[in-house]
């Protein structure tokens, strides 16, 4: 989690029960012993002035044990810049605690608040999204009209890739100027996730413009609107290939059982043939089974497919990511008719290349599922199928969680057999990335003009 919203969060922990003064509609939302060393002799040093000692963190809440603990951890998330996993067992401890004092229903309701604002950030910490919606959801019953209980849980939603959830809280409300900008921001990115991307624009259209906007969000405007300009092509793409798919009705259905619950996938033979053949021979020599979904990435996707992550592999720790399944197969992601990465969309992970991209020919049996559009990738990586149902199990994987069996429900009357290439250089496949891709796309982004107008969508679009 970014430090400067963890900083907000805590800051927020002390006011977040109080309304701010423009109010938004009450409607709710729809839709965790160092050995003593013996040290050499050393002069002593010049006299220093002596350090003042180290203050105690801030409790949000007087006599609270739990908000003291929270404010101990939340330093020492500040110190480190992050979150371990031992750090996110005291997290869970401190949310419990939380949770205890939050059972006294007689608590002043100001408490109360402070108290609920602990539990949505050890909510977020843990990932536990529906926790941080029942903190968030219960702060806004005790007070509806505080839009930055709305934004902040917006955001998170964001940083989840949830992006239904944050259309539901943000769409069709009246902002106080100084959350307006953030507030819209939020809003198009959750419409882009959902593939509205004319209502995204408007979103960016209809934020307050220059100079209410500080340059850092003109700067963010202006990315998202490429973005928006760019997805609106690839789907206006995209839509003719699904009305294509309807009317043949004959795509290859999978269903992968994982321990969180089932994904059902549908796969473009027509703009992959290669790629599907080489991920059903994977299936039907069983190589995905007991595999686990070892790359988890909080709002962008989730990899797996790695043989080596299997429990009887008797490969090191060092080794997972780095199985190909035995065999490379060849790219299909320069093709004309190829596929783009939207939300749901499976793509054959690669390796990286020396420069930032992925190296040719370095397809194996680990894909991934995007939970966002990732326009960013397209024509670097083999999109061949996408998410039908299950979305939501495949964003709560973890990298404990595996494929207990894939069963391909669906296939036409023709041999499965993709091209093989040897896999002569085992090394690790850490793309994609969610960052850092240098391509035409992010470019674009970097030379939008900073006027502060931005240009409308050609046309409106049909959603599919």
């Amino acid at each position: 989690m970014p430090l400067d919203l963890l900083r907000s969060m805590f800051t927020a922990s002390l006011l977040i029960a109080s309304p701010l003064t423009a109010q938004a509609p009450t409607t709710p939302p729809t839709a965790p012993t160092t050995q003593r060393q013996t040290l050499p002799t050393i002069p002593a040093p010049a006299p220093v002035a002596p350090r003042s000692p180290r203050t105690t963190p801030q409790s949000a809440v007087a006599g609270s044990p739990a908000a003291d603990a929270f404010a101990a951890i939340a330093s020492a998330v500040q110190r480190r810049g992050g979150m371990d996993d031992s750090m996110r067992v005291q997290v869970a401890a401190v949310s419990e605690a939380l949770m205890s004092e939050l059972a006294d229903k007689t608590l002043d309701p100001l408490v109360r608040g402070k108290l609920l604002a602990l539990q949505a950030q050890c909510a977020m910490w843990l990932r536990d999204d529906v926790a941080m919606d029942a903190a968030y959801g219960a702060l806004l019953e005790i007070n509806p009209s505080n839009q930055t209980v709305r934004l902040r849980w917006a955001q998170q939603c964001v940083a989840a890739g949830r992006w239904q959830m944050v259309v539901d809280l943000l769409y069709g409300k009246t902002w106080a100027p100084a959350i307006d900008v953030e507030a819209h921001i939020a809003l198009c990115e959750g419409l882009m996730g959902i593939d509205k991307f004319n209502d995204a624009q408007g979103a960016l259209n209809t934020a307050l413009p220059l100079p209410t906007r500080t340059g850092m969000q003109q700067s963010r405007i202006n990315a998202l609107s490429a973005r928006v300009q760019s997805l609106f092509a690839e789907f206006t793409k995209e839509t003719a290939a699904v009305q294509r798919d309807i009317a043949a009705d004959d795509l290859p259905v999978v269903e992968i059982l994982t321990t969180k619950g089932t994904i059902t996938l549908k796969l473009y033979e027509r703009e992959a043939p290669n790629t599907v053949a080489h991920f059903v021979e994977h299936i039907d020599l069983g190589t995905y089974t007991g595999t686990k979904f070892h790359r988890p990435m909080r709002g962008f996707g989730v990899q797996g497919g790695d043989p080596n992550t299997k429990e009887n592999s008797g490969a090191s720790a060092s080794a997972v990511g780095t199985g190909s399944g035995g065999w490379l197969t060849v790219d299909e992601c320069a093709r004309d008719d190829r596929r783009g990465h939207f939300t749901g969309s499976i793509a054959l992970a690669k390796r990286g290349a020396e420069t930032d991209g992925a190296a040719p020919l370095t397809c194996g049996s680990q894909f991934y599922i995007v939970f966002g559009p990732a326009e960013y990738l397209n024509g670097g990586f083999t999109v061949f199928g996408s998410v039908v149902d299950g979305l939501d199990t495949a964003r709560k994987l973890t990298a404990e969680d595996s494929i207990l069996q894939v069963t391909v429900l669906r296939r036409n009357e023709h041999a499965y057999t993709a091209t093989r290439l040897p896999d002569s250089s085992p090394t690790a496949y850490d793309h994609p990335q969610p960052w850092g891709m240098k391509t035409a796309s992010n470019a674009t982004a970097s030379k939008v003009p900073n006027t502060g107008v931005l240009q409308p969508m050609p046309a409106p679009i049909s959603v599919k």
